[in-house]
């Protein structure tokens, strides 16, 4: 058995925070602590290099800001790729914040600007993150 839980597509401090408290219900902090995690982790070179994570927006929001990402504005202009990890260091849990990683998946075919400019590297994360918890 294994697999991976993977939380996207939420923004600000408040989901955040909503998210941490709830998440610490099944997984206790001190047992399971959330990671941040650094550039140079090898999940974010499993196939690719990666040299950023990248910021997504919906693509609703993306068409009618004009081409912004950050959802919540100053509350969300960080993006947050976090992992909680089993005794073994496995992934247990990926958490992508102030981003919407799966609208560069889903929402490929609509706009091609849409999809040169986030597909690549959403793809990018998505397969990294897929190899590298299949692999560790």
């Amino acid at each position: 058995m294994g697999g991976f839980f993977w939380v996207d597509d939420y923004w600000g401090a408040t989901a955040w925070s909503h998210f941490e408290t709830q998440i610490a219900k099944v997984l206790p902090p001190s047992d399971f602590p959330i990671e941040d995690v650094p550039i140079d982790d090898p999940m974010l070179h499993a196939v690719f290099s990666m040299t950023q994570v990248p910021q997504i927006s919906n693509f609703q929001f993306w068409r009618r800001s004009g081409g912004r990402t950050s959802e919540r504005g100053p509350d969300s202009d960080v993006v947050h790729l976090r992992v909680i990890r089993d005794t073994k260091h496995r992934v247990m849990v990926v958490m992508t914040h102030n981003t919407d990683i799966a609208d560069s998946w889903e929402r490929e075919g609509e706009d091609p600007d849409y999809f040169r400019e986030f597909s690549p590297n959403g793809y990018a994360l998505g397969v990294n993150v897929l190899v590298h918890a299949m692999t560790h």
